[in-house]
């Protein structure tokens, strides 16, 4: 039921703004021991478990920490897809346009583009040099503290 949810439900324009698969999806938090059912994969960390919903193009990821809590999740993609909202940001300056506010930091090998709500966007080049589209990152740290550290990486 979990993984038919987010496949059916999942708007990436209403995560950007909300900042999780599960706001996005219009679920509740989600639990340790649904995920656990449900997901094609999980792996353990230093700091608790990933688990990892796989989708024709991209899979979701649900990081839970030591204490099994719900602690943020990530969006990778493969390619295209055929979520509602790719389209309109598969590209960076698509990003930045779709959502008010947006900040972009060039890593060289990596464009990530921060949003008002905690978001990041993450493109590496592909095929011809042209930036795609590879993860989503949803909300673990305020703003100004995922600002500060992209400008950082950028003085290094």
């Amino acid at each position: 039921m979990l993984k038919q949810t987010i496949a059916g439900q999942l708007d990436l324009m209403r995560y950007l703004e909300r900042g999780a698969v599960h706001l996005a999806a219009g679920m509740s938090i989600p639990q340790e021991a649904a995920c656990e059912q449900e997901a094609d994969e999980q792996w353990r960390t230093g700091s608790g478990v990933v688990y990892t919903f796989d989708f024709d193009g991209w899979s979701v990821n649900l990081h839970f920490d030591s204490d099994g809590r719900f602690s943020h999740d990530t969006i990778d993609f493969f390619g295209d897809c055929d979520l509602p909202g790719f389209a309109d940001i598969a590209g960076p300056s698509q990003v930045a346009f779709a959502v008010e506010g947006a900040a972009s930091f060039d890593l060289g090998d990596e464009q990530v583009v921060l949003l008002p709500s905690g978001v990041t966007a993450h493109f590496r080049k592909g095929e011809g040099d042209v930036l795609v589209l590879t993860k989503l990152a949803g909300v673990l740290l305020p703003y100004i503290a995922l600002a500060d550290y992209y400008r950082s990486m950028l003085q290094r």
